[in-house]
C-alpha cells in the first residue's frame, strides 16, 4: 500500500531538499496567513517556481500552501489574493484551518482542493464525515489520537487522513492554545506563537527549584511509521517548516528508507545518526553519544579530553558534552591519535582520540557523555543538486501556426479561449529547399526557453514556398511568448477580481435573524456549577464528556438550572473522540426528546450531530 510521505519546506532550498531525498509532497507557506510566519515562507512566483519542479519529477510530486491561521475582516482581500495565488501557482492542495477561508476558497478557487489543518481539532469519524461533508479531500488529523481512533476514522470517513510522525510537539490541544496569545499577545492562531511552552519555570511551592514543565519531548515515530502505514493513513507527515535543509533532508531520507524496506538496519542507524546530529532539543535524549571522556589531559592552555568513539570523528564536527543544568558544545579543531599523537582529519571508530578543548571550556568531570551534535559526514551524505532553471518554469503547453508570406512572417496560438497573434515585416525569396523552412520553424519554437509556454505543436502556412531565417523565427517566438504573457497576466487578473467580486456579493447578503438567538448578554458557565441566577438574556450551559455519561444526573442538573435560568443553551463537549461519540450521541436523543433545541458546538466533530438527530429544527 502506498503512502504519502510529506515533509516541510520553510524555504526553497528545505523544498529541493526533501525531493531530493524521497519526500513525496512538501507542504510550505506564503509570507501571508501561515502559522509559522516566522519561517521564510515562499513569495507567489516562488511557489509557481516550486510546484513547476515538484511536477516536472518522476515520479511527480506534489506541493501543498498552508493558509492554516484565523482572519479578521480586514485581511479578507488579502487572503483572496492568497488563494488566487496558490491556484495560480497549480499546487495540490491548500491546508486551512479557518472555514471562513474555506468559503473564500470555493469562490476565488472553485477546483481548489482543501485539507482541513490539525488545528480544525478533529478528533473523531463523526468530524472526519463533517470535514468531508464541507467539501474538504483531506483532514490532518489531531496530534493526541491514538493508532485506533487513527485507523477506525480512516477506514470510516470516507477522505484522505494524514498524521505527524515526526517533530515538535505542542502542550496544549491542536490548534486550541492560547499560552502566547494570553502571556505575551502573541497568537498561535495567527502564526505568531512565542513557544511560551519551551521556557522554565519556577516551582510555585516557593522551593527555588525551576523546570520546564510544558516542554515536550519531540515526536519519532520510527519503524512503527509502518504500523500507521497499514492502518490506512494516506500521508505521513514530518513537522518542521522552521527548520533547516538539512534537517529536512535528513528526517526525510531517514524515514524513505523504512518506509521503502529495502535497507538494512547498518543504514538505517546511519541515517538515524545523521538526523541526531542535525538537529534535537537540549531537553531530549535525541544527541547521538558517541562515548564518554575516558581522560583529561594537558595544562588549561592546551587542554585535551580522551574519548573511544562509537564512531567515526572528523575536524569540524560539533561535539556536546552533558553537563548539569547545561550541555557543553564546541568545534572540533585538534584531533590526536591515542598514544601516538599523531594529528588526523578523522579518527577512526573504536580507536581512543585526544579531542583538545577551547581554552574557555570548563570543567569537565571523566565520565561525562560526549554526543556527536554536528557530522561533517552528515552533510555530506545531505548534499544535493540545485535544480536546473529550466526545471522551474511553470509552462502551458500550446498550439502555434506560422503564417510565412513575401512581406511578412506571423505567429498565433491561443490561451484561455483568446487568440495572440503577432507579426514581423520581412522581405522574404524563395527557398531553394522547401523542406528547410519547416525544420527551421520547427526548431525555433522547439526551443522556447525559460519561458511559460511549452510547444504542443508547431503548424506552418508556407503556399509560396518561402525562406524564413533563423533570426526572423526566433525574434518571432520571443514575440509571441510577450504577447501570449500579457493574454494570461489579463486572465489571472481578472479571474482574481471575480473572486473578489463574488466574495464581496456573499458577503453582502443579508443575515436572517434567527429568532431562537436572543439579543443582549450570553453568560457561559460549566454545566457541573452550581445552579446560579445570572442576569442574562441567555445562560451557556458547557457539557463535558463526563457530564454526557450519566442521563440521570444530566436531567437533575438541567432541572436545577431551569429552575433558576429558564433561557438555556445547551453548548456541546470541545472535545469528543470516537469514544465519547456514543455517550455524547445519546445524551443529545435525550435532550431533543426534551425538546432542547438550541446548541453551541466548539468543533466541528460536533457539528452536524443534533442536526442529523432533530433536523433543522436545531
Amino acid at each position: 500500500m502506498h503512502c504519502e510521505l510529506l515533509s516541510p519546506a520553510g524555504s526553497f532550498d528545505a523544498a529541493c531538499a526533501a525531493f531530493a531525498f524521497g519526500a513525496d509532497a512538501v507542504y510550505l507557506g506564503l509570507r501571508k496567513l501561515s502559522a509559522r510566519a516566522e519561517a521564510v515562507n515562499f513569495s507567489p512566483e516562488e511557489l509557481r517556481s516550486i510546484c513547476a519542479y515538484a511536477h516536472s519529477l518522476s515520479p511527480r510530486r506534489s506541493v501543498y500552501v498552508t493558509l492554516n491561521t484565523l482572519v479578521r475582516d480586514g485581511e479578507l482581500s488579502a487572503a483572496c489574493e492568497s488563494i488566487h495565488a496558490v491556484a495560480e501557482a497549480d499546487a495540490d492542495g491548500a491546508i486551512i484551518q479557518d472555514q471562513a477561508i474555506a468559503a473564500l476558497a470555493r469562490r476565488v478557487a472553485p477546483s481548489l482542493p482543501l485539507h482541513a489543518s490539525t488545528q480544525m481539532f478533529v478528533h473523531s469519524a463523526e468530524g472526519a464525515a463533517a470535514a468531508r461533508d464541507m467539501g474538504f479531500s483531506r483532514i490532518v488529523l489531531a496530534r493526541e489520537l491514538s493508532l485506533d481512533e487513527i485507523a477506525s476514522i480512516s477506514a470510516s470517513c470516507g477522505i484522505e487522513t494524514e498524521v505527524f510522525i515526526h517533530g515538535a510537539l505542542c502542550y496544549g490541544y491542536s490548534g486550541q492554545c492560547l499560552f502566547s496569545a494570553l502571556a505575551t499577545g502573541r497568537s498561535g492562531n495567527r502564526g505568531q506563537c512565542a513557544y511560551c511552552c519551551r521556557s522554565r519555570f519556577s516551582d510555585p511551592s516557593g522551593s527555588g527549584k525551576s523546570a520546564f514543565p510544558f516542554s515536550m519531548r519531540d515526536l519519532a515515530i520510527g519503524k512503527d511509521v509502518l504500523r500507521l502505514r497499514d492502518a490506512g493513513v494516506s500521508s505521513l507527515k514530518i513537522e518542521g517548516r522552521m527548520k533547516s535543509p538539512l534537517y529536512v533532508a535528513a528526517a526525510t531520507r531517514l524515514y524513505r528508507l523504512i518506509l521503502d524496506g529495502t535497507a538494512s538496519e547498518n543504514e538505517i542507524g546511519e541515517a538515524l545518526a545523521d538526523l541526531q546530529t542535525v538537529f534535537s532539543r537540549p531537553t531530549t535524549t535525541l544527541y547521538f553519544p558517541i562515548g564518554k571522556i575516558e581522560a583529561i589531559a594537558g595544562d588549561r592552555s592546551s587542554r585535551q579530553i580522551r574519548v573511544v568513539p562509537a564512531r567515526a570523528i572528523e575536524l569540524h564536527d560539533g561535539i556536546q558534552i552533558d553537563l548539569p543544568g547545561r550541555p557543553y558544545g564546541f568545534a572540533v579543531e585538534s584531533l590526536r591519535l591515542y598514544p601516538s599523537g599523531k594529528s588526523a582529519v578523522v579518527a577512526p571508530p573504536d580507536a581512543p582520540v585526544s579531542i583538545g578543548l577551547p581554552r574557555d571550556a570548563p570543567r569537565l568531570p571523566v565520565g561525562a557523555t560526549v554526543s556527536c551534535a554536528s557530522s561533517q559526514a552528515a552533510k555530506r551524505r545531505l548534499s544535493f543538486p540545485a535544480p536546473r532553471a529550466t526545471e522551474l518554469v511553470q509552462t502551458f503547453p500550446i498550439d502555434v501556426v506560422v503564417t510565412v508570406a513575401r512581406d511578412s512572417i506571423s505567429a498565433s496560438a491561443q490561451f484561455g479561449g483568446q487568440t495572440a497573434t503577432v507579426s514581423i515585416p520581412a522581405t522574404l525569396e524563395a527557398a531553394q529547399n522547401r523542406d528547410k523552412t519547416a525544420e527551421a520553424v520547427n526548431r525555433a519554437f522547439s526551443r522556447m526557453g525559460d519561458s511559460s509556454w511549452r510547444t504542443h505543436s508547431v503548424s506552418l502556412n508556407d503556399p509560396e514556398g518561402l525562406f524564413a531565417p533563423a533570426s526572423l523565427l526566433n525574434a518571432l517566438r520571443r514575440s509571441l511568448c510577450a504577447a501570449l504573457d500579457k493574454i494570461a497576466s489579463a486572465i489571472s487578473a481578472q479571474n482574481l477580481s471575480d473572486g473578489i467580486a463574488s466574495v464581496a456579493q456573499w458577503l453582502a447578503e443579508p443575515i436572517a435573524n434567527d429568532p431562537r438567538i436572543p439579543e443582549g448578554l450570553s453568560f457561559k458557565v460549566r454545566f457541573d456549577g452550581k445552579p446560579t441566577a445570572i442576569d442574562c438574556a441567555e445562560t451557556v450551559l458547557q457539557l463535558t464528556r463526563t457530564d454526557c455519561r450519566d442521563i440521570a444526573a444530566l436531567d437533575a442538573r438541567l432541572e436545577e438550572w431551569l429552575s433558576v435560568a429558564p433561557r438555556i443553551r445547551l453548548a456541546l463537549p470541545l472535545v469528543a473522540r470516537n469514544a465519547d461519540l456514543s455517550a455524547v450521541e445519546t445524551a443529545v436523543r435525550h435532550l431533543v426528546a426534551r425538546n432542547r433545541s438550541d446548541w453551541e458546538v466548539g468543533e466541528i466533530s460536533m457539528l452536524h450531530l443534533p442536526r442529523r438527530i432533530a433536523g433543522d429544527s436545531v
